[in-house]
């Protein structure tokens, strides 16, 4: 292979990316690899360990964000088939008042602010990360400010024949 096709240390990564994917090994094989890279790079194994602990911890923000993404798509979901809904019964019925604006302009408001919330990265003591981290890192996120805080749930009990309350 000729060397001007290589042009940038990136070239190189991707190329012993590949290699590295089309063999076969275990995951202690390649950690023994990569210590024996590390050791002839002269990188001690502190470094190395930081370097890690780094690269796993940028994977999981990425990760983070593509929750939060996916958070953000079901909230543009519901609010554009809510509003269409709107829209709809709106204009079958009387048309005097356009009362779906109000729906519209108000969530509006809501759904920029999750936008601008989606948009801002993280870092690793950011509360959110750290509760999507608790939560077992779920596919989708969506913050919830009072999540913390005690909260009541209303209920309807009812009774069963024999007089005792049924939950």
């Amino acid at each position: 292979m000729p060397d001007h096709t290589l042009r940038t240390g990136e070239d190189v990564d991707a190329i012993l990316k590949i290699a590295l994917n089309h063999e076969v090994t275990s995951g202690d094989e390649l950690r023994h690899r990569l210590q024996q890279s590390a050791s002839e790079l002269g990188i001690s194994p502190e470094a190395l360990a930081k370097a890690e602990e780094i690269y796993l911890t940028e994977k999981k923000v990425d990760q983070f964000m593509a929750a939060k993404k996916a958070g953000l798509q079901a909230h543009m979901v519901s609010f554009v088939s809510t509003n269409v809904l709107l829209h709809v019964i709106w204009y079958l019925t009387s048309r005097d008042f356009y009362w779906p604006g109000i729906v519209l302009a108000s969530w509006g408001v809501f759904l920029a602010s999750h936008w601008f919330f989606v948009k801002q990265r993280p870092n690793i003591n950011d509360k959110h990360f750290q509760r999507w981290l608790a939560l077992g890192e779920p596919t989708s996120y969506v913050s919830q400010e009072n999540a913390d805080k005690p909260s009541v749930t209303v209920g309807v009990h009812i009774a069963a024949k024999d007089g005792k309350r049924v939950d």
